[in-house]
């Protein structure tokens, strides 16, 4: 896949785009949403106007897409970054089907709302205007056409010399030109083929991702019991009403890395997808007391949650001390006054699926968002010796929390295996 830079964008281009805004817009992913129609057509529309130079705000969005107020609370109405989450999920699964390799991508990278398009190019193709432009800038290949008086030519040619090479370039080194510059071309496309991890960050997702045909992001379920269905069904939003906005910006960090890598994810839901299903293909499992399959997963991992049968603290158990050492917190408290979180950052097989299986969990969220950042951000640098030790290894990470958010967090165990 190659990408098409918004500056070389022609005018078939966005006619190209264009139809595969609707062509995207047809298929029954898009057919049950209100809200992902208009936005969709505003950000392609908003970033082909823009050239790619700009940029748009969420504020923005929520005016002119939404109708919202000029001074609406984006914190306590994030219908924007919900919408943006939907969309990313809904347009990864459609270029996953079959049949749409070859259109147009439209991309909605993690945190922006202007998208990015890309174009499948056949190798022939490619090479071959890289050539034709390579050849057009050698001048001895052009022949000239312009008449020339005969007198000239004799004042200028004291004695008879042999044929001027103006006229052509001999056919033999034309081909010889043409075949280094298909060479050059072919090493190029091999070299964009083959290209290397640039950091252990990437090699710890592009393994994940090439050797998979997707992977699930198994995302926690929120207070599910407090919200009656029919309240449920009437709201529009098109993602769970009980999801953390905390969650949702890890889950799109790690499709981000994912999706750096080419490789295919889709969105799940804890309470939703079933065994047999994270038995075909690995899995991301975001947060831990909140997500089922984090639980289950985890039972038999050196260190294990664990929540009181009263539901006012969790801990993260060592499992080979006999439970004797532990870190806990207290969540029955308000969020934003807890002060210090621990988490679990690993990766392994699961003996129950047989897959590989991802984990950024925490205690509380402030757990959570420490544990994936350490996966998502340079701050993987901390456990790149642990986790090249063996092919699965388990951190544990303390962070201390501010405001409910949780502060570069620091390792204070680990395993491999």
């Amino acid at each position: 896949m190659m990408a098409v830079e918004l500056e070389q964008i022609s005018t078939k281009d966005r006619h190209d785009i264009d139809r595969q805004v609707e062509r995207i817009l047809q298929h029954p992913l898009f057919h049950q949403s209100k809200r992902l129609p208009i936005f969709l057509r505003y950000i392609v529309d908003t970033s082909l106007n823009q050239g790619g130079q700009g940029s748009t705000k969420e504020r923005t969005v929520g005016i002119e897409v939404f109708g919202r107020k000029p001074d609406y609370d984006n914190n306590s109405d994030p219908i924007v970054r919900v919408t943006a989450t939907e969309l990313r999920k809904k347009l990864a699964q459609y270029y996953y089907e079959d049949g749409h390799s070859d259109e147009i991508r439209i991309e909605l990278p993690p945190g922006s709302y202007l998208p990015r398009f890309r174009r499948s190019l056949k190798e022939d193709a490619e090479v071959a205007d890289q050539a034709q432009s390579l050849e057009s800038a050698l001048p001895e290949i052009v022949v000239t056409t312009e008449e020339i008086p005969l007198d000239a030519v004799v004042e200028n040619t004291p004695e008879p010399q042999a044929p001027s090479s103006r006229r052509a370039m001999p056919w033999p080194l034309i081909a010889g030109v043409l075949c280094a510059l298909l060479v050059v071309a072919a090493g190029f496309l091999i070299q964009r083929i083959w290209k290397q991890p640039r950091s252990p960050l990437d090699k710890f997702w592009s393994q994940l991702a090439v050797n998979s045909e997707r992977v699930f992001i198994v995302m926690p379920v929120i207070g599910s019991d407090n919200i009656k269905e029919a309240e449920t069904q009437r709201r529009s939003v098109s993602v769970s009403p009980n999801l953390s906005l905390e969650d949702t910006d890890i889950a799109a960090r790690v499709a981000g890395q994912l999706e750096r890598h080419e490789g295919h994810f889709q969105f799940v839901s804890s309470s939703e997808v079933a065994l047999d299903r994270l038995q075909t293909e690995p899995s991301v499992l975001i947060g831990a007391l909140d997500n089922a399959w984090t639980m289950r997963l985890t039972r038999d991992l050196p260190f294990v949650f664990d929540e009181a049968p009263d539901h006012r603290t969790g801990r993260i158990i060592d499992t080979s001390s006999g439970g004797t050492k532990s870190w806990t917190v207290d969540i029955d408290m308000p969020n934003k006054r807890i002060s210090r979180d621990y988490g679990i950052v690993a990766r392994y097989t699961s003996r129950l699926t047989g897959e590989p299986v991802v984990v950024v969990a925490g205690i509380s969220s402030q757990g959570t968002q420490a544990a994936g950042k350490l996966l998502t951000s340079p701050e993987f640098e901390s456990i790149r010796t642990i986790s090249e030790k063996g092919k699965n290894f388990e951190v544990v990470i303390e962070t201390e929390a501010i405001d409910g958010h949780g502060a570069p967090p620091q390792i204070v165990a680990s395993k491999t295996w």
